[in-house]
């Protein structure tokens, strides 16, 4: 059987530490050609390379921001100055474990996502953090059960009814069941799952359970 890293958040994306020049772009409300011009003038941090690629921390950027000057301030200038002088950009702070520190701020996505798992960076590592996302996980799966189907589980089922109970049937023949549904269907037990021979975190075949082919009858 195989786990989905998708499951503890279902539809909604991770919360991202880094943006690409577009993605920046639209975050702040600029054109991408503005980017350029905002970090030669120091308005935003330079980016980060990996490769070919320019990568932008989302917590050096907040940092930049900040120090904007707020329309109608007495001394703009000063604050102008402040950020053309920025030689280095700040350095996010982390925790014991290396994890960075949220502003504690409500909006954050990062302290909300912390706060949903119950998260503090500051005292905690990676090993705290598997067993609190592996407590989440858990506490999500155990919730589905007795919940109505949802539209993409229900048309999963309807595939995969027409294959039988107990038939692998491989995943690219089902359409419109992703991560989310499956793991919804698992936590169900409507549905089990055979790990792909190459990839440990991917499925390779869907089989519906007994009970899952009951309630594709009952549909």
């Amino acid at each position: 059987m195989t786990k989905s890293k998708a499951g503890l958040y279902g539809n909604r994306p991770p919360f991202r530490l880094s943006l690409g020049r577009a993605d920046l772009a639209i975050a702040i409300g600029v054109s991408t050609s503005s980017i350029d011009v905002m970090v030669a003038e120091g308005a935003l941090p330079p980016p980060r390379i990996w490769h070919s690629r320019k990568l932008w921390i989302v917590a050096e950027v907040e940092a930049h921001i900040n120090e904007w000057p707020a329309d109608g301030e007495d001394e703009p200038f000063n604050r102008i100055d402040a950020i053309l002088d920025r030689r280095q950009p700040e350095e996010p702070k982390t925790g014991a474990g290396g994890y960075p520190i949220a502003s504690g701020r409500k909006g954050d996505p990062l302290q909300e996502y912390y706060d949903r798992l119950g998260f503090d960076p500051a005292t905690m590592g990676q090993a705290e953090m598997m067993e609190l996302r592996k407590a989440a996980e858990e506490k999500w799966k155990a919730s589905i059960p007795g919940t109505p189907l949802q539209k993409r589980e229900r048309a999963a089922l309807h595939q995969l009814g027409a294959h039988g109970p107990n038939v692998l049937v491989h995943w690219s023949k089902i359409k419109n069941c992703g991560p989310d549904t499956t793991e919804r269907l698992k936590a169900r037990g409507f549905l089990e799952t055979t790990d792909h021979p190459k990839y440990a975190d991917s499925v390779e075949s869907l089989i519906l359970t007994d009970a899952g082919y009951t309630a594709f009858k009952a549909l």
